[in-house]
């Protein structure tokens, strides 16, 4: 239970809030993708309506002008073409020539018999007059044919008209970019009073992209009438393709009613025509046919630059065609009915759009994609420092954990080491104390027991100590002299022997190498006479019931050995490096038959390493361990001795 806990701390502290920032991360990377792609289109868009804007203030021009002029001056007005007079119901023409034989044929019937001539209008105009007008005659018509009447209005009551068809249009038009219940309602309540609405000659990409947007959760007080709306025209398409520009066919009676002058678009099979007239006098008017040939080369001089580093900007025409292209393209030629983005450009222009093009559109989609690749990126690296981060946090609690398990376990056991042979001193103390004890041989006993246990308590403490201070003495500053490791081992065997004796061991010093008695180590002498002790008492607590220990001194190359082997429990072969640890004991329980703190060992080795030596652990053949200590040689002959 106390290792889930912090692993469920780590988890909601660490992960869960690491795991919410990947999402966010992730979230991101589509993000800065999208904000790649409308970065662009901002700036697109940008640079179309400002060529759009321009050609409007252009167009608003060459009206003006030509209703400043008088009829007589427009012959040297280049804009003007075939220029007529209409007076007492006959039609009058400048020429007589190819020309004048094209624009009878177009404009004949509707300036003399009445014929009727679509009259183009942006919708946002036309449902704010068609719906909200308290006297909308302008608009409405019972028979196309009939002439309106003009109402008539002050100065004041025009001026707010205008007003409120200016203010009416910009909200009309916001609904139209941002609702498309009101956009649909617009275009069916236009439908409804007559106008005919068109299609566009371009397919803008970004709002291709875009699709059929998602109903709003809350739908407008008039999304009633979305159902009927769509019908006829599919959700989204209708965003995409439709034009805002809406027709509704006119006579020149009912025009020259509402207006003095006016320019005229007429799309035929010719292309595009545009008709200015002006009103001269009682039922005299005069006008002109623009030369669109003119008209299209001063379009062109209002615009920037066609072509740059990233775009192609253009503006098509009726037929979708552009009315200026570049010579060559540094890629493919773009598809013109396709653009990035797409303007229409005024009812004057019906169907004519100032569109933008990518130059390299491979090189959109490769910044996209490189910064969606670059988020990932991160992304990634976020995940992996995360991973190792969490990999590494639960080893460091995993260890810290076990090391503090293995110390309240060592708390117990040194206390438990500590109080046994207390207890047994203490006990025959009080016994020699008292008296009671008259026999000689038993009280001999007794002291012998005494001073046995206070070695092991001895010993104990000095493992304590020695392992309270290890990494602040180094070789160099241990005492160091020459000893004989066959006689420090054979002294640490005599002082012991007594006590493995009467706990029935049978402890036998030989002789593997007759030579190593000539060897000598350097080295503090007490350092390892402990290892040895260790080493013995280790041999003892893991005898099991076969109780013999064998110390064998030995020589390699280089090195002096002593080996401690038993007939013990042995060691587990995955335990054969782990019992060097400190606190690892082979049975790490309080209510193990073996006692110790788990230090043994550990200290063993930590101090023959500091001598530039080992301790190792191998099986003995038949049962048990050997245990072996080697240390660098000083071998002595004839009293002198020489470091091999």
């Amino acid at each position: 239970m106390r290792f889930y806990a912090p692993i469920t701390v780590f988890v909601l502290a660490v992960l869960a809030p690491c795991i919410a920032m990947s999402v966010l991360a992730l979230r991101a990377a589509e993000r800065e993708a999208m904000y790649v792609e409308r970065r662009m289109e901002t700036s697109l868009l940008a640079e179309v309506d400002l060529t759009s804007a321009a050609i409007n203030r252009l167009m608003s021009g060459v009206t003006e002008s030509l209703r400043l002029d008088a009829p007589d001056e427009w012959g040297g007005n280049p804009l003007a073409g075939i220029r007529f007079t209409l007076s007492d119901g006959q039609l009058y023409l400048s020429d007589n020539d190819d020309e004048a034989a094209i624009f009878r044929n177009i404009f004949e019937g509707f300036l003399l018999k009445g014929e009727s001539l679509p009259a183009y209008e942006l919708v946002t105009r036309v449902y704010r007059a068609s719906d909200a007008l308290p006297e909308p005659e302008i608009m409405k018509f019972e028979d196309s044919r009939e002439e309106a009447p003009l109402p008539q209005m002050s100065y004041e009551q025009t001026a707010r008209q205008s007003q409120s068809f200016g203010i009416a249009r910009q909200m009309n038009t916001a609904l139209l970019e941002t609702d498309p219940y009101a956009e649909e309602m617009i275009f069916e309540q236009v439908e409804s009073e007559g106008f005919e609405t068109h299609s566009r000659n371009v397919a803008p990409q970004t709002l291709a992209a875009q699709g059929a947007a998602p109903f709003a959760d809350s739908p407008p007080p008039y999304a009633d009438m979305r159902d009927a709306a769509m019908e006829d025209i599919p959700f989204g398409l209708s965003r995409t393709f439709r034009s805002k520009t809406v027709s509704m066919y006119r006579s020149f009676s009912e025009l020259n009613s509402e207006a003095s002058s006016g320019l005229l678009p007429n799309i035929t099979n010719y292309g595009l025509e545009l008709l200015f007239w002006t009103k001269t006098g009682e039922e005299r008017f005069a006008g002109c046919a623009l030369r669109m040939d003119v008209l299209r080369d001063m379009i062109a001089d209002t615009m920037p630059d066609v072509i740059s580093d990233a775009r192609i900007l253009t503006v098509l025409d009726e037929s979708g065609d552009p009315i200026v292209a570049p010579g060559e393209f540094p890629n493919a030629a773009p598809d013109w009915s396709s653009p990035f983005v797409a303007r229409e450009i005024s009812p004057l222009l019906p169907r004519w759009e100032v569109g933008a093009w990518l130059t390299d559109p491979a090189s959109l989609e490769s910044r996209v994609k490189f910064a969606r690749l670059f988020a990932w990126i991160q992304v990634a690296a976020l995940g992996s420092v995360i991973l190792a981060g969490s990999v590494v946090v639960m080893r460091m609690m995993s260890y810290e954990m076990r090391v503090a398990s293995q110390k309240t376990t060592f708390v117990a056991n040194v206390s438990h080491e500590l109080k046994t042979p207390l207890t047994s001193i203490r006990l025959y103390a009080e016994l020699l104390a008292s008296g009671r004890q008259t026999d000689e041989a038993r009280r001999r006993e007794y002291l012998r027991t005494m001073v046995s246990e206070a070695e092991r308590l001895s010993n104990l403490v000095d493992n304590v100590l020695t392992f309270s201070r290890r990494g602040k003495e180094t070789k160099e500053n241990m005492k160091s002299e020459s000893v004989s490791l066959a006689d420090l081992a054979r002294e640490t065997v005599s002082q012991i022997e007594p006590r493995l004796e009467k706990l029935g061991f049978s402890v036998t010093c030989a002789n593997a190498d007759s030579a190593a008695e000539k060897l000598s180590v350097r080295g503090n002498r007490e350092a390892l006479k402990q290892v040895l002790v260790n080493l013995l008492s280790n041999a003892e607590k893991y005898s099991g019931k076969s109780r013999e220990i064998t110390v064998e001194f030995g020589r390699t190359e280089r090195s002096a050995a002593v080996r401690v082997m038993d007939r013990g429990i042995g060691v587990p072969l995955k335990m054969s490096e782990k019992i060097f640890h400190e606190f690892v004991r082979g049975d790490d329980s309080l209510s193990a038959p073996a006692g110790g703190a788990g230090l043994g060992l550990s200290i063993a080795r930590d101090i023959a390493r500091r001598h530039g030596g080992d301790v190792t652990y191998s099986p003995r053949s038949g049962g048990g361990s050997i245990f072996t200590l080697t240390l660098p040689s000083v071998e002595r002959e004839g009293g002198a001795r020489n470091e091999r």
